[in-house]
């Protein structure tokens, strides 16, 4: 991404930060102590740790927006013809029991409420790499970052200037749950929503904080385990208090895995007793060989031109790891060999999990694990994506009685709400897999004017 428009406000923002008694321990100390009470956490663990919010330009803003959208739209193409098509269905990797959901009409509204694709900043451009579309976090993270980061002394002045604003993707994800509401035939002005997930969530502090927000707006709103709902009588219900809109964030793959498909909340769904977002149509987006299919020539006509080119500018080639051969940087090749043979190029990962978990980065795995991950991988239907070279950044923090820059890896996570996005997830790590539930931190976005830049230039990244 452009940095000239950011390096300036960047070198301002360092400079205050070095002022005598802008940082001390003390202050760090309390500004982790208020990421505790207010819920920026993860798993107890305060979550922001560097002292400098991402920032963006805004003509390059606008041009991730266009491409995540796109993206999200060329996804969702996908997802939709795997409802109908069982052949591509199978080359998603999709169960019995998932398809046996995704063939539940839940009625109208958007077919996605919310997701997050997962993006890494590279030089020469960006690259979309995974997108969460069953339970995607980290919603409030800027909300509360505004309230910890960036009301430090030497931030504080970059709430009251000009030429800089916050992204709010916390109003945007109620906007798109009341609109699905709607058009799902909700009548409720302001229906009452249940925040539904397992009370050992590692994500549960976010779930105080929508909840508070979702009160300030006027809705009743409530933190429910799955095993608390009941549906009686087509009435969707937790100790006796009806519930409109459910705001799902328990996984499909756990709630199907350890309560099955007669679940409450899987019934009220399939009878509309409540509108549920994300519905559970939307597994097939889930699925990391949807990368694949985008990727791979022979699914091309799926795809609108601007799809398309996006697709060609933003996704790295991906490959549903199996024997037989493929296409690579013009070259027919064999797929098994090639990953063996160009180690360093390539990344494994699982086709359904989360939190980084599987994933194994070529240049940093010992030969041996490598060959027999590659040997075992058709077996556990394992994609393959080559790999893209995440830039850098030098972030801020206050370790050893002082302040201190380290170098970290950082990823982009755009969130799309019904197709739109609004704001992104930054994420921070030493690790080049930059998951929080592996240990990673956040810090905000703030989106720079500069009215130098046309904003209809495409040089973004």
């Amino acid at each position: 991404m452009s940095r000239d428009a950011t390096s300036s406000l960047a070198a301002q923002i360092d400079a205050r930060l070095s002022a005598p008694g802008a940082m001390d321990a003390a202050r760090f100390a309390s500004f982790l102590g208020g990421q505790q009470r207010l819920g920026l956490t993860h798993g107890g663990r305060a979550l922001c740790r560097h002292l400098r919010p991402y920032l963006i330009a805004e003509h390059d803003y606008a041009a991730v927006a266009r491409a995540a959208e796109r993206i999200a739209a060329a996804l969702e193409r996908v997802a939709r013809r795997a409802l109908v098509d069982a052949a591509l269905a199978e080359e998603l990797g999709l169960s019995a029991d998932e398809r046996a959901l995704a063939a539940l009409d839940p009625g109208e509204g958007p077919f996605l409420t919310v997701g997050r694709l997962d993006m890494l900043v590279t030089e020469g451009g960006f690259s979309f790499i995974e997108y969460n579309a069953d339970s995607p976090a980290g919603i409030t993270d800027q909300l509360l970052i505004e309230e910890t980061l960036m009301a430090l002394p030497h931030l504080a002045p970059l709430r009251r200037g000009r030429g800089v604003r916050a992204p709010a993707p916390h109003r945007a994800l109620l906007c798109a749950l009341r609109e699905g509401y709607a058009a799902w035939g909700g009548r409720e002005a302001r229906p009452t929503i249940a925040i539904v997930d397992w009370k050992t969530a590692a994500t549960s502090a976010e779930f105080n904080v929508l909840a508070d927000l979702f009160s300030a707006e006027g809705h009743r709103a409530l933190i429910l385990d799955p095993d608390e709902l009941e549906l009686d009588g087509g009435r969707l219900s937790a100790g006796g208090e009806r519930i409109d809109l459910v705001y799902r964030r328990v996984i499909t793959q756990e709630l199907v895995g350890r309560r099955g498909l007669d679940h409450p909340l899987v019934r009220a769904y399939r009878d509309r007793a409540a509108y549920v977002a994300n519905s559970f149509r939307t597994k097939p987006l889930n699925k990391k060989a949807a990368f694949a299919v985008l990727s791979a020539p022979e699914f091309a006509d799926l795809f609108s031109p601007e799809q398309r080119a996006a697709i060609a500018e933003h996704i790295p080639w991906t490959r549903r790891v199996r024997s037989g051969r493929t296409s690579w940087r013009g070259r027919d090749v064999d797929l098994l060999e090639l990953i063996g043979a160009e180690q360093e190029s390539f990344v494994l990962k699982p086709n359904d999990d989360y939190g980084g978990k599987g994933v194994l980065l070529g240049w940093q795995t010992p030969p041996d694990a490598w060959r027999a991950a590659v040997r075992d991988a058709e077996a556990q239907r394992a994609i393959v994506q080559e790999r893209s070279r995440a830039r850098t950044a030098r972030m801020p923090t206050f370790r050893d009685g002082g302040v201190a820059e380290e170098e970290v890896y950082f990823d982009l996570c755009p969130f799309v709400f019904a197709g739109r996005m609004e704001g992104a997830m930054v994420r921070l790590s030493a690790s080049a897999v930059s998951n929080v539930s592996a240990g990673g931190g956040v810090t905000g976005l703030l989106i720079v004017d500069d009215p130098r830049l046309k904003r209809e230039d495409n040089r973004h990244v």
